[in-house]
């Protein structure tokens, strides 16, 4: 009886499917699930600040930030800095009222991905207001872009 129980709980084990357990590293929460990579920095009460996602094949990084909504109302263009690397991309605003958001996509392998360094952080700058996302930032976007790309 014993055995049967033992054989019947290792089994349950086996069939739950598994998940990419997440990591945290310096305010950043980071998981791989279903193919999609997701670093996630929490702002002030536990709410999320920005989010940085891939998923493949096409590759593009989102980054949505949940704190720029009100600097972004009219804009069209945003600046992505990391390090010393900067590009200026279209952005888009989604959501309504206060779930409004800033969506930003990075095209697929850009650029300013090869030089970042393990102490660069990640900004963004609409309409002459910039938010810099603290911790290890730029790793962790180098992190989520090589999660889904392979290399």
């Amino acid at each position: 009886m014993r055995k049967l129980l033992a054989v019947f709980v290792c089994a349950a084990a086996l069939a739950v499917p598994a998940a990419a357990p997440a990591q945290t590293r310096q305010g950043w929460s980071y998981a791989y699930v279903d193919g999609v990579a997701t670093a996630t920095q929490a702002g002030e009460r536990g709410r999320p600040a920005v989010t940085l996602t891939c998923r493949p094949p096409d590759g593009d990084i989102l980054i949505t930030d949940y704190t720029l909504a009100r600097a972004a109302r009219r804009a069209q263009r945003a600046d992505v800095r990391v390090g010393n690397l900067s590009v200026n991309i279209p952005m888009a605003l989604e959501g309504r009222g206060r779930n409004q958001t800033v969506v930003i996509h990075l095209p697929q392998r850009p650029p300013m991905l090869a030089g970042v360094q393990p102490t660069d952080q990640l900004s963004v700058t609409v309409n002459g207001q910039t938010r810099t996302y603290g911790g290890e930032s730029g790793m962790m976007l180098k992190d989520v872009a090589y999660a889904c790309w392979g290399s």
